[in-house]
Parts: structure tokens; C-alpha cells; sequence
């Protein structure tokens, strides 16, 4: 998992408005849609569960620390989507121990390597690298009218990247993968569906729909966005530079956390579903 820095993360309440608008304008779904899509949930249904729980945020001081602003940013994705919110006054296990005190029914926490949300009543973990690949596949989704039996490239086999792959392949897309690292590549294998490039400049020049999950700043130009080219990034650093950032326009979906953390408690909030459906 990428480690935001507190720059990355300044965003307001306000801030967030614009943002679900701006992906409305783009894609026609606001954020909490494309977190329903990305987690198989119906929209009704899951503003009937946010509106009854409450979550908590805890700050984690292992490994280098908390970064400053993150649990806030966090709470008020949270809030926006229409659950109450808090961030917890103490860290770690006494943090915890503060949000089961405070009646949390979903508590978010994340150390250096993993970033949760956990369903206390459920016991359904959703983790942020899968949750952050599926939402950002339903908003590429979105963003190109359908990828159904389409080829997609996917830049970095990392942990998001291979469950970006995964996601497309539940659309039915036609998923290509690019990495740097023959052992990532290794552990991918060869699945039915699944094109393996070994090029990372054809491959730019070759696809039409990018999910760029890779670490790497810069490396898609200008002169691999053609008109409709459309790109989900939610890697850290984001991989355009300056001038395909001014080519793409509005077919870019790129932000830190909105996403991820939206299609986190959505994912996590599904045993609210059951209970509340009876099932």
C-alpha cells in the first residue's frame, strides 16, 4: 500500500461536494453509485444501512507514525456518504477500545502495510487495495459507457493491480497487465483472459483504457492520449504527466482516498444488509 503524505490528503467537506459533482459530470454516477456498483449492492439499500450506523477511525502510531490529516479525510468521506462519523482520541488498542465504547458498528484503521475497515457485528473485513481496485474498475466502467468485452491495461501487478484484474474480468472486459517486475508478473500466471505485455510503450500506444495502479510518476505522455482515452488511476504517485494531464481532461479518474474509502464501507456495511433484509 502506497503511503499518502499529509499533502496528498487536504481536502474539505467542500472539497468533497465538488468532487462527487465532478465525477457525476464525468461518469454520470456520483461516489456513493460507483461504490454500490463496485461492491454489488443496491443504492437504496445502502443509504438505508449508512443512515444507521456509525463509524469510527482510529490512529495507528506504529511503523512511521500517523500521518497528519489522514483520519480526519477518512471520517469525512465517511460523513459525506451519510453515516456519522468520529476519530477516535486515543491511538491504537486504546482507540479500539474508545470505538466499541462509543457504539461504532465499523471502525477504519491502518499501519504502514494495511488499511481496514471492519464490520464489528458482521465481522466482514474490507480491505483497501481490493476496495480501491473495485471502485476504481466501476468508475472506469462508468467513465467509458461499458467495458464489457473490451481490452483494458492495467499498469502494476502490485496488490490493486491484481485486483483491478480481477474486477474486470467479473465485467467481462478484456484485461492486459504491465509490470516492471518479472516475479510480479510471474506470480500472476497465465489465466484464460488475460494478456501479458512485455512493452510498456506499445502497450500505451496499443490501448484505449488504462487503470493505472502503478507506483510510477510520469510515465504515461502526452502522445499516448488519443481523444478517447480514458484512465482510472489510482496510483500514488499519478503516473500522467504534466502534458497528458492537460490531454485527458475529463476522461481522468484520479483522487487518494474518496474512492477507496467509499467502496470500503459499503463493502463492510453488506452484513448490515442481511440483518436488515432478514437474511
Amino acid at each position: 500500500m502506497t503511503r499518502l503524505t499529509s499533502e496528498t490528503i487536504q481536502f474539505t467537506k467542500g472539497d468533497l461536494v465538488q468532487y462527487d459533482a465532478g465525477l457525476l459530470r464525468k461518469t454520470g454516477l456520483g461516489l456513493l453509485e460507483i461504490a454500490c456498483r463496485a461492491a454489488g449492492m443496491e443504492e437504496e439499500a445502502a443509504r438505508r444501512s449508512l443512515a444507521s450506523i456509525t463509524a469510527g477511525v482510529i490512529p495507528v502510531t506504529s511503523g512511521e507514525g500517523i500521518i497528519e490529516g489522514f483520519c480526519g479525510a477518512v471520517a469525512d468521506i465517511v460523513n459525506h456518504l451519510g453515516t456519522a462519523s468520529f476519530v477516535t482520541g486515543s491511538p491504537d488498542v486504546a482507540g479500539l477500545a474508545e470505538a466499541v465504547r462509543r457504539g461504532a458498528d465499523v471502525v477504519f484503521l491502518a499501519d504502514d502495510n494495511r488499511f481496514v475497515a471492519l464490520n464489528l457485528s458482521s465481522r466482514i473485513i474490507a480491505d483497501s487495495s481490493e476496495a480501491t481496485a473495485r471502485g476504481f474498475v466501476a468508475a472506469l466502467d462508468s467513465l467509458a459507457g461499458r467495458l464489457s468485452k473490451l481490452p483494458v491495461l492495467v499498469l502494476g501487478a502490485g496488490e490493486v493491480g491484481r485486483h483491478a484484474i480481477a474486477a474486470l474480468l467479473r465485467l467481462g472486459a478484456r484485461p492486459a497487465v504491465y509490470d516492471p517486475d518479472p516475479e510480479k508478473i510471474r506470480a500472476l500466471g497465465s489465466g484464460p483472459g488475460l494478456t501479458l505485455e512485455k512493452d510498456l510503450e506499445e502497450a500505451l500506444q496499443k490501448y484505449r483504457f488504462i487503470l493505472d495502479a502503478s507506483p510510477a510518476a510520469g510515465i504515461i505522455k502526452e502522445r499516448h492520449i488519443r481523444p478517447d482515452t480514458a484512465i482510472a488511476a489510482p496510483g500514488l504517485p499519478l503516473g500522467l504527466c504534466p502534458g497528458a494531464m492537460i490531454s485527458i481532461g475529463d476522461r481522468l479518474i484520479h483522487d487518494p482516498l474518496q474512492i477507496g474509502v467509499a467502496t470500503m464501507l459499503i463493502l463492510a456495511i453488506q452484513g448490515e444488509k442481511k440483518e436488515m433484509s432478514g437474511g
